[in-house]
């Protein structure tokens, strides 16, 4: 029963991270937490920027084009206002 959980805590721990920050990223969840039982993995996804708008998770710029985090309500690259339905004037 310990080894079990020695497994579960070692592989299935970083598996679920892996799966959450995809799922948040808009990238396959089943490959990247497949991939993340490896913790190296985890440190690649979770500098990558998404490459498309995910609604609740990150916004795209419309002026610039760059990915920044839903809660913002500027661009941190430009500095353009925007709002939930596009960029406030």
């Amino acid at each position: 029963m310990n080894e079990m959980i020695f497994l579960l805590l070692v592989f299935g721990l970083p598996a679920a991270i892996g799966f959450r920050l995809a799922l948040a990223r808009g990238k396959n969840p089943l490959i990247w937490g497949l991939l993340c039982i490896f913790p190296f993995f985890i440190v690649i996804l979770h500098f990558e920027k998404p490459k498309h708008e995910i609604k609740g998770h990150f916004r795209l710029c419309k002026k610039c084009g760059e990915t920044f985090p839903w809660k913002k309500t500027e661009c941190k690259y430009c500095g353009t206002a925007v709002s939930d339905q596009g960029i406030a004037t």
